[in-house]
């Protein structure tokens, strides 16, 4: 099997991670704390948005609908996380940052599938973008947060909070130039989308890393007594 072929069934690998994260995850539930709990239900989102595009995909010939759905679930997702867990104060720079980043989603998602005659080939969408700048400076006000109250024994979660802020910023980059691939029929439309996929996958594969190392850490205490 050459390569290409082992990149084209790539994508068949990101379901596959989530749900093996659910069931690690939902096994371990009573082990973990809230924020790798609430993973779980990044895991599930994603799985859903996964499935619903693969579906549409056999069924209509494509999924471009779900860009802008999927940005939009993302991104309130990680507004929620970082506001729950992360930065737990009142914050007006996150709420401006989420109204605004919705607001132009949304708008994206009726000016091209409601407002207009959807056409494929102009389709120019920005709302990953959108979603991935909103998650990135979010996670360098946690960043910030950190480093300026020197908080060195309530480090917990700074690794994850570099795990995402390194996603999202790869992810950022190979998107970029999505507006000018979308109808792009050559090979360079296919690496890029494939060097996602394999971002993706090891993002997921990080994510399932954190619970359960939440897990094993639990069961440290446990395990000396014995």
């Amino acid at each position: 099997m050459s390569f290409e072929e082992i990149i084209q069934h790539l994508p068949k690998l990101t379901p596959l991670l989530l749900i093996v994260g659910l069931i690690l995850g939902l096994y371990s539930f009573k082990h973990l704390n809230g924020v790798h709990r609430t993973l779980l239900v990044y895991f599930i989102l994603m799985l859903m948005t996964d499935l619903t595009g693969r579906v549409l995909q056999v069924y209509l010939g494509m999924n471009l609908i779900l860009f802008p759905i999927y940005s939009f679930v993302e991104m309130s997702f990680f507004i929620y996380f970082y506001k729950k867990y992360f930065l737990r104060s009142k914050n007006f720079i996150i709420a401006l940052l989420g109204t605004t980043g919705g607001l132009f989603i949304v708008g994206e998602f009726f000016y091209y599938f409601i407002l207009n005659d959807f056409n494929p080939r102009q389709f120019q969408p920005y709302s990953k973008v959108v979603d991935n700048f909103v998650v990135i400076l979010i996670a360098m006000m946690f960043f910030y947060k950190k480093i300026n109250k020197f908080e060195e024994t309530k480090w917990d979660n700074f690794p994850l909070n570099i795990v995402i802020f390194v996603y999202f910023i790869l992810n950022l980059i190979f998107l970029l130039p999505f507006n000018f691939l979308v109808n792009e029929s050559s090979g360079l439309k296919f690496y890029f989308l494939s060097a996602n996929t394999i971002l993706t996958v090891i993002f997921y594969i990080c994510l399932i890393y954190f619970i359960l190392e939440d897990r094993n850490l639990k069961d440290l205490p446990s395990k000396s007594v014995r």
